[in-house]
């Protein structure tokens, strides 16, 4: 019985129809020939009608097999065609009217509801790329491997590779493999190639398919929290300059006036003792007036001084109004080795070696030079001790940005955290802003400047990252 079940089932759909068609159609056959049989006619005769019967019979079971194989197959051709994402494929609706049509009429509907749904996905993935691509947001997608599946342009950016390139690699690569420990709402600072930046990351999940997979957003907030940080800086800048020229502005004017009395009453003090002399005054007078001649040296001294620090204060909050009032960069483009080479010239004493490939750069030339005047000089100070000192200039390409080294052979840096610092300095004479505002003529390029201590020996190293633009 089992058996029996067993060799039903492994009969196809259109051998089972066709069984049914032949059996149908073989009863009226049998009665047929038993009518033919009883009936007085000639053998050859009955044999010609029981034969095209039974061809009939025959022909017209295999046809209708043929025919549901037919639309059995074209249907299972119509919704591969669906599975794989062709939409435009139809039905041919022959009939009116009866199941058949209703079944094509439904499929038809189904095709044409599936193709406007995905016109509208890939309507909705093209702006949703058109999104990512331009936010500044980092975006990585991990899957539940630990391996690289999505990044963005702004991820290619941060970490200065083409997502082709990364692509399946472990997320331990781009040095995030702490970050996927848990979920993460945080400030941190990590090294990207050498380049230590703060960023705010955020990390998340999505399924896909069932599976958990990780998502990480990467902000890059250092350049925020310069500007904001600058934006202090001038503010507090504003409130003591006001302050303190309140204050100077009397100061000096007091100092000079004094000084000028001074002056006036010395001159009258001399007269009046020459003409004493000649009255024949006695040795008292001219004494005391020796002891005032003296005083009044000693105030006009003192007088003096005060001047002098009121005008160098007041010079040193005017260099200090160079960060608030600096101006927008005006950008050209034009080639960086001619740019470089030419600071052998503003410092021939020194032993400055160059070493970098040729190409252009869209910058602000003045404001690049500037920097790079401000760092050799940095760089040649520190090497006082070291008359022999080598300063290394370099420059190179790398990805989307631009690279320049200024190395020097110098006695290091003793406090990294308070470089760009304003008003903090470690020369007699310095003002503590050149650093501070090299780096924000260079952040107003959309770049960034570093400075830390050799690790290969003594000396410290000076690198500007500016960004590299595709239609140079």
């Amino acid at each position: 019985m089992m058996k029996n079940n067993k060799a039903n089932r492994d009969i196809s759909f259109e051998n089972k129809l066709l069984r049914l068609a032949l059996f149908t159609g073989l009863l009226p056959t049998v009665f047929l020939f038993y009518a033919l049989y009883a009936h007085e006619l000639s053998l050859y005769l009955k044999i010609m009608l029981l034969f095209f019967v039974l061809v009939s019979v025959f022909y017209c079971a295999f046809t209708i097999r043929q025919k549901v194989i037919f639309q059995l197959r074209t249907s299972a051709n119509l919704i591969t065609a669906m599975q794989a994402g062709d939409h435009s494929l139809r039905a041919h609706q022959e009939a009116a009217t009866g199941a058949l049509n209703e079944y094509n009429q439904v499929f038809n509907q189904l095709s044409s509801a599936l193709a406007e749904q995905q016109l509208i996905s890939k309507e909705k993935q093209v702006l949703l790329y058109k999104v990512i691509a331009q936010i500044d947001v980092a975006i990585i997608a991990v899957d539940n491997k630990g391996s690289i599946s999505l990044m963005n342009p702004s991820a290619e950016k941060l970490f200065s590779c083409r997502f082709e390139q990364m692509q399946g690699w472990p997320i331990n690569t781009l040095g995030l493999q702490d970050i996927l420990s848990g979920e993460h709402r945080k400030v941190i600072e990590f090294e990207i190639k050498e380049h230590k930046k703060k960023v705010f990351i955020h990390t998340d999940e999505y399924f896909e398919k069932g599976i958990k997979q990780q998502l990480i957003f990467i902000t890059d907030i250092q350049n925020l929290l310069r500007e904001e940080e600058r934006q202090a800086w001038q503010k507090l800048l504003r409130v003591l300059s006001h302050e303190i020229n309140n204050s100077l502005a009397p100061i000096a004017s007091i100092s000079e006036t004094l000084t000028r009395l001074l002056a006036n009453d010395s001159a009258l003090a001399d007269s009046t003792l020459a003409d004493r002399t000649l009255t024949g005054r006695t040795l008292t007078d001219r004494t005391l007036t020796e002891s005032n001649a003296e005083l009044v040296a000693d105030l006009q001294e003192g007088l003096l001084v005060i001047t002098e620090r009121a005008n160098s204060l007041n010079i040193f909050l005017q260099r200090y109004q160079q960060l608030s009032r600096l101006p927008v960069p005006d950008k050209s483009l034009f080639a960086l080795q001619p740019l470089l080479s030419s600071m052998a010239l503003l410092f021939e004493q020194d032993n400055i070696q160059f070493n970098g490939e040729p190409f252009d750069i869209y910058a602000d030339e003045s404001q690049l030079q500037q920097v790079l005047v401000n760092l050799i000089k940095n760089a040649q100070q520190a090497m006082v001790d070291v008359p022999d000192g080598i300063i290394a200039v370099s420059w190179q390409h790398k990805a989307d940005a631009i690279e320049i080294k200024i190395t020097d052979e110098g006695s290091g840096i003793n406090n990294v955290d308070n470089l760009f610092v304003p008003f903090y300095t470690t020369k007699t004479d310095g003002s503590g802003i050149g650093l501070v505002l090299s780096r924000q003529i260079i952040s107003n390029h959309g770049g960034d400047l570093t400075i830390s201590n050799r690790v290969d020996k003594i000396g410290a190293i000076a690198t500007i990252y500016l960004p590299f633009s595709h239609s140079q």
